[in-house]
């Protein structure tokens, strides 16, 4: 547990001091609409990486997608987007936790900015290994507990964290199941920060990219959903902004990394 604000965290959705938390059909339209810059390129950072891990032809499937902003940026790959509820840019209904996919038929699960609103990660890992092909890989984006996104997350008062929880332990409720926009922020750094103590605790997978990301660019994109006001940058500030936070990263992740890149690949599980 961090030293610095390292106790739980969880403010009730009205204390949230964004605007338009979970309405995604108005973030989708006022993107695709304004293709807000700052936004654009904090977007492109998230999901363009994740096509060097993914092949001509593979079937993709997002479990989570949210406002469907991937197909902007995932080229590679037939993608299918599903999601808990009926959108117009969803492919199919889907609950992460009871996948309708027929076992070893997907070559790659996408998460963005899902896995910390999972009332039990490591139980949804179990389950889509089996609909995995053989050595197919789970890409994930996610946040990252670092203390400025703490101190951000606390002047925003629109997610939280609680360390004090057992992220490994299957009978352990994470988030509150009944709401899909329960999130405990400190999740996907439980789960990632040691990709030894990962892998032996989940079998079946080879961590194998596990990098910090993401500082600046993610508060001054104006969040995703849910919205708070910035000034529109240009793209070549952006960039200047973009190599910054991988110097700050670099010199104190605990400090500044704000977002995590893993790439799982399915392995056989030894009996």
């Amino acid at each position: 547990m961090p030293i610095l604000l390292g106790a739980p965290y969880v403010p009730a959705h009205d204390e949230n001091r964004m605007n338009s938390e979970g309405n995604l059909v108005e973030a989708r339209e006022r993107f695709l609409t304004e293709r807000f810059t700052n936004l654009d390129v904090l977007l492109d950072q998230r999901f363009s990486w994740m096509n060097e891990h993914i092949n001509e032809g593979d079937l993709v499937v997002e479990f989570g997608c949210g406002a469907g902003f991937s197909p902007l940026y995932v080229k590679k790959g037939n993608l299918t987007l599903t999601d808990v509820n009926q959108n117009e840019w969803v492919d199919k209904i889907a609950d992460a936790m009871n996948p309708p996919f027929e076992p070893n038929s997907v070559d790659v699960i996408i998460c963005s900015h899902m896995v910390h609103h999972m009332a039990k990660p490591v139980t949804f890992f179990h389950l889509v290994h089996k609909i995995l092909k053989p050595e197919g890989r789970i890409i994930i984006q996610d946040l990252n507990t670092a203390l400025t996104m703490r101190v951000l997350l606390k002047m925003m008062r629109h997610e939280g964290w609680s360390y004090d929880i057992d992220v490994f332990d299957e009978n352990e409720v994470t988030n509150d199941p009944d709401d899909p926009w329960s999130a405990n922020c400190a999740i996907p750094e439980l789960l990632f920060k040691s990709s030894a103590e990962f892998e032996k605790k989940v079998p079946g997978y080879k961590i194998e990219k596990n990098e910090l990301n993401e500082c600046l660019l993610f508060p001054l994109s104006g969040g995703v959903i849910a919205k708070t006001p910035v000034p529109k940058l240009p793209r070549f500030m952006l960039k200047f902004i973009g190599f910054t936070d991988k110097i700050l990263i670099a010199l104190m992740p605990g400090i500044f990394a704000m977002g995590r890149s893993v790439v799982l690949k399915k392995e056989p599980i030894s009996s």
